[in-house]
């Protein structure tokens, strides 16, 4: 996210492009689609996306985002664009898939350099969608609220987000009472030792990995 140069318009643009999909959600063909006119910059800061059948939905803006897409909009007006689509390519056209999933790997390399780690990570603009979708069910923020916020058409959907991360294994681990020490063996087994238990944590590991 702090790898754009934002002194300059293409960074300017894609600095705004990388924290409007975090802080929305929204799904790529959202985005492109993006018309400046959709942005209501004052309060209440918010945007209208059309997603899937046309529907709308209106998802507040971070003042973080503001700023980035102000930032941009201005750069842009100095340059000469003039142009109600918001995100634009090099030649002033809508900006593409290819482009929004070129640029962000581009980023992603980038701050590999200072994170290894992302290196061996496949980073799409789902992701951004995948993450602020994680990031609000940890915050407390109900499901159904993430289902609106998404646009999703069904709970089910939105609960393929839902990932056990180590903290939530961390919490769950305190909240187990650890084994009586002991020589003898326990009467019974542990209802979170049954197979199938096992069976249906392994289940939700697999289902974790395939979203």
């Amino acid at each position: 996210m702090n790898q754009p140069d934002t002194n300059k318009l293409n960074g300017a643009r894609d600095k705004a492009l990388l924290t409007f999909l975090y802080n929305t959600g929204a799904r790529v063909q959202e985005a492109i689609d993006l018309d400046v006119s959709d942005l209501n910059m004052e309060n209440p800061q918010q945007v209208v996306l059309t997603g899937k059948g046309e529907k709308q939905r209106i998802i507040p803006l971070y003042p973080e985002t503001i700023k980035a897409i102000k930032t941009y909009l201005d750069f842009r007006k100095k340059a000469g664009f003039q142009s109600d689509t918001l995100f634009l390519n090099a030649k002033g056209e809508r900006i593409t898939r290819f482009g929004i999933a070129y640029l962000i790997r581009q980023y992603v390399a980038k701050a590999a350099r200072k994170c290894p780690a992302l290196a061996k990570k496949n980073v799409t603009p789902h992701t951004f969608r995948h993450t602020i979708a994680l990031h609000l069910i940890q915050s407390g923020v109900d499901i159904t609220v993430v289902k609106e916020w998404l646009g999703h058409a069904s709970i089910k959907t939105t609960s393929l987000y839902v990932e056990i991360n180590i903290d939530m294994k961390r919490k769950a681990l305190e909240a187990c009472p650890p084994p009586t020490i002991s020589s003898q063996k326990p009467e019974k087994t542990p209802v979170w030792h049954t197979a199938p238990v096992l069976a249906f944590l392994q289940q939700l590991s697999r289902k974790a990995a395939l979203c």
